[in-house]
């Protein structure tokens, strides 16, 4: 007799916790729903708390949701834990890949970034939103330096490439690592057409006719420093021809540059154009403004 009450005291109880649980997570449902994220998240943590204590998991969607409600909260710790315990426990949709990359861009870890991007290509390919995580990766690959990778995933994206700037730039800066200067001219001309004040392609073309006039105007200066000869000469005039007009593009491009942004970086570059041109009250100005 005493057994059987003893279990039915434990079955009470059982139902008891059970009905709460059920209480909160349809309490969060409700509140999810009506994007009242703060209830929302509020039943939620009491329900994976209560259920963890105990040595138990929540189930997929309730982590899922309870960490897109704690970043729409701002709470991107918390948002980080609940969207990993949902993938621990197996539950899988591109909107929670799309979300931890997104996550993990904001506390910046690329390699985690990069992971979850990944997996979101390989798992949903067909998802509406695939361009711009397709777009982002190659994006990642060239921030981490990943050159082969990125030229790899540019063969896979080629109804994209013509008209997405994002790849284009993206591609662009891949290639002028790996030393591809005629596809990267092609690549920044292109973008430049589409964007006209797209930073990256404009760097790229301001530092391209910066590093040849300038490697070629020390070349033959030196050389004619070294032999003072009239065929020197000659050709040290002759390179000239090439020089000016070369740092007259440099120019150009930076100035555009620093009149979106005025980064120090720019300045100096136009600071040691004008003082190949013998300018020196602008190239005082600039090189003022570099430090």
């Amino acid at each position: 007799m005493k057994y059987s009450k003893l279990i039915l005291f434990i079955i009470s109880i059982i139902i008891v916790q059970s009905c709460a649980v059920t209480k909160l997570a349809d309490e969060g449902q409700v509140a999810y729903e009506a994007k009242n994220y703060e209830a929302a998240l509020t039943s939620w943590d009491q329900l994976i708390e209560s259920l963890e204590s105990k040595g138990k998991k929540a189930k997929g969607p309730i982590y899922y949701q309870s960490g897109v409600s704690a970043l729409e909260l701002n709470q991107t710790e918390k948002a980080q834990k609940y969207l990993e315990s949902a993938k621990e426990v197996g539950y899988s949709s591109p909107e929670m890949y799309a979300t931890l990359a997104k996550i993990y861009k904001t506390i910046d870890n690329l390699s985690k970034e990069i992971t979850a991007l990944e997996i979101y290509r390989e798992k949903y390919p067909q998802d509406d939103d695939i361009n711009n995580i397709s777009a982002r990766l190659l994006e990642t690959y060239a921030e981490s330096e990943n050159w082969d990778l990125g030229v790899n995933l540019w063969a896979e994206l080629e109804e994209q490439t013509q008209t997405d700037v994002r790849l284009l730039a993206s591609y662009l800066v891949i290639n002028k690592n790996l030393n591809n200067t005629t596809l990267s001219n092609k690549l920044a001309k292109q973008i430049i057409k589409l964007d006209a004040k797209n930073t990256t392609a404009l760097e790229y073309y301001a530092e391209y006719y910066f590093w040849k006039a300038e490697n070629l105007y020390v070349k033959e200066m030196n050389a004619y420093k070294k032999k003072k000869t009239s065929s020197q000469y000659k050709k040290l005039l002759k390179a000239l021809d090439q020089v000016w007009p070369n740092f007259s593009k440099s120019r150009e491009y930076y100035l555009k540059l620093y009149k979106i942004e005025p980064k120090k970086e720019y300045a100096k570059y136009l600071g040691n154009i004008y003082t190949r041109y013998d300018n020196k009250k602008k190239a005082a100005y600039y090189y003022k403004r570099a430090n």
